[in-house]
């Protein structure tokens, strides 16, 4: 339904004409709603409560069967609507990863929001590319995305005027090589970005060791400790040792569940010494006796070490297993 005939039905509806006897304002709640719904994309298979396959997604199928490539990039790049684009470029990633990848990345700047459905749960809007980036980053085995293509669309964030906006850019940030040739980009990046911090610290610079040094003394500032830890996890000096065992102590005493406490939890795994263990298995023996925070601390205990499975924590896996 064009916009011109929904602002049409819609005032008539306010007018109480065909409303079957319901309120006039409930029947147009109910437009709107409706409305809503149509307008977002589908970024899952199965929709609402009940899992039935979204329609987006069967007509991205269908295109794919029936369009050719040629015009299926025509559709994800110039269609006038821009929730057809992306069914157009769901259907071009099934059928031609390369060209979904180069229309990725032609389209890397495209800012347009889009109202998003994943299931049950609504976003209030993303980024038209950074959607497009995520379809193909996070479905690169299911969709046959080559690794060099997978490689030219990080590039690409990377070196987007927009990537400090994109959420897969930091996604981007936790697996990023310290290479010559991305440092300079990240360094302008962490004036607009701070997580571009955890990256940098791969470097192993001065510069960066003292930022960090900052971070860890911010001792009320929870976002700047939870900051300081994550560039910790990739880099575990000698030179921050005294100070993460401090504060990993302070915080998983208060048996605070917060982000910062995930932050605490991979620092300690990346020292990788006896302390830490012990720490770790202190924290999750107080909290499973106390029944308090158990399921959190360690749900965050095995997304850390999943992220970098230490053997020596291996023991503590099996003894506070994932119920």
């Amino acid at each position: 339904m064009k916009p011109l005939g929904l602002i049409i039905l819609a005032a008539f509806l306010l007018q109480g004409c065909g409303n079957n006897g319901k309120p006039k304002n409930e029947v147009a709640e109910n437009v709107v709603k409706k409305v809503k719904v149509e307008r977002a994309f589908h970024t899952g298979k199965k929709i609402g409560i009940g899992g039935e396959i979204s329609p987006q997604w069967k007509k991205s199928e269908s295109l794919c069967a029936h369009v050719s490539t040629d015009e299926l990039i025509k559709l994800a790049s110039k269609h006038e609507d821009k929730i057809e684009r992306l069914i157009a470029f769901h259907a071009l990633l099934m059928k031609n990863p390369h060209e979904a990848v180069n229309v990725a990345i032609a389209e890397i700047e495209d800012t347009t929001l889009v109202s998003t459905l994943d299931g049950c749960k609504g976003t209030g809007g993303e980024y038209a590319a950074d959607i497009r980036i995520c379809m193909i980053q996070y479905n690169r085995e299911q969709y046959k995305v080559s690794i060099d293509d997978s490689l030219r669309m990080d590039s690409a964030v990377l070196f987007s005027a927009n990537a400090s906006k994109f959420i897969y850019t930091y996604r981007l940030y936790d697996r990023l090589p310290a290479k010559p040739e991305y440092e300079n980009r990240l360094r302008q990046l962490y004036d607009q970005d701070p997580k571009a911090l955890i990256p940098l610290a791969r470097y192993h610079r001065e510069e960066d060791k003292q930022e960090i040094i900052r971070l860890l003394s911010q001792t009320e500032n929870r976002n700047l400790i939870s900051r300081g830890l994550d560039a910790v996890t990739v880099w575990p000096s000698a030179t921050f040792k005294q100070q993460v065992r401090q504060i990993c102590q302070k915080i998983l005493d208060k048996e605070d569940t917060d982000f910062c406490s995930r932050s605490a939890l991979s620092a300690l795994i990346a020292y990788n010494e006896l302390w830490c263990y012990n720490l770790i298995d202190k924290t999750l023996l107080k909290a499973k006796q106390r029944d308090k925070h158990y399921f959190d601390y360690c749900w965050s205990f095995h997304e850390a070490y999943e992220d970098n499975p230490q053997p020596l924590f291996k023991p503590l896996i099996k003894k506070y297993p994932l119920e």
